[in-house]
């Protein structure tokens, strides 16, 4: 972010309605989840509990934006909806998963501040919360209480500049805004194993699953940059849509944040359930 775009940004944002309600500042965490089967929505307890809890260790955003893996598209578009529709971007699940809506307000005051410092081949649009969002959201703040919206990812971008629009972004954590990538540290679901052989874990994922958590923990983001030269990146990530989310939020990372690994576990032999809280 050059030094125009950030002051203009903060003259932006300091007249934005959100945030002159209140002058007091608050420096947001921001968070990596690795959001998995839709399936976590009614089972896997222990990761439920873990997302609940973490969100005791921080004050009540005044808006949460998401980086899902699920809106992968050809421009960095930006939903701008005042009233979302709860995404079911997935099939062949139990009818309880479509019974759940999750639909907060969104934020287009917000969104339109975002897409003003983004500036290239950013687009406002009208959209729901897909289940990258929403599945974890769901878990985190069930009242629905929050502003919240999406920024998609364009896939014709480079992981540097993935990168460089996290940084971009990281201003917003200074306004109580939490950002959020939801993603997979591996995800290859042709490689996915079910009982009973779902308890034996492949090697390439837990090698993966080390090198991006020891990427964050020293913060040599330059590895997560150049992921693609891992030995393992190819089999952990046949499509990247939910690794690149990791990338926006290695660069909302400040020299001063603390590095947090709030959920570790591995799911149907291969697929990581890692969790990070930056800040």
């Amino acid at each position: 972010m050059t030094r125009k775009q950030f002051i203009k940004l903060c003259a932006l944002l300091s007249v934005s309605p959100l945030f002159s309600q209140n002058k007091e500042r608050y420096k947001m965490p921001a968070l990596f989840v690795s959001h998995g089967s839709p399936m976590n929505l009614i089972q896997g307890h222990m990761y439920a509990h873990a997302l609940k809890k973490i969100t005791q260790t921080y004050k009540k955003p005044k808006a949460i934006l998401v980086i899902s893996a699920h809106w992968y598209d050809e421009s960095t578009f930006i939903s701008a909806s005042q009233t979302q529709n709860t995404i079911y971007d997935f099939y062949g699940f139990p009818q309880e998963l479509y019974d759940i809506k999750y639909e907060p307000k969104g934020s287009p005051k917000l969104a339109q501040e975002v897409e003003d410092i983004l500036k290239d081949e950013t687009f406002l649009v009208n959209r729901g919360l897909d289940h990258g969002a929403w599945s974890v959201l769901y878990h985190m703040y069930p009242n629905q209480d929050i502003p919240t919206f999406q920024i998609a990812i364009d896939k014709n971008l480079s992981y540097k500049e993935y990168f460089n629009i996290g940084k971009q972004l990281s201003i917003l954590r200074e306004q109580g805004v939490l950002i959020i990538g939801s993603g997979g540290a591996t995800h290859n679901l042709r490689e996915v194993k079910y009982p009973p052989y779902n308890k034996q874990y492949d090697k390439w994922a837990i090698e993966f699953d080390k090198f991006v958590a020891n990427s964050f923990t020293n913060k040599s983001f330059d590895n997560l940059i150049d992921a693609k030269n891992h030995k393992y990146f190819k089999i952990s990530h046949p499509f990247d849509d939910h690794f690149i989310p990791l990338l926006y939020t290695a660069g909302l990372v400040s020299k001063d944040d603390k590095i947090e690994h709030f959920y570790e576990s591995m799911a149907l032999g291969n697929l990581s359930m890692r969790c990070i809280k930056v800040g």
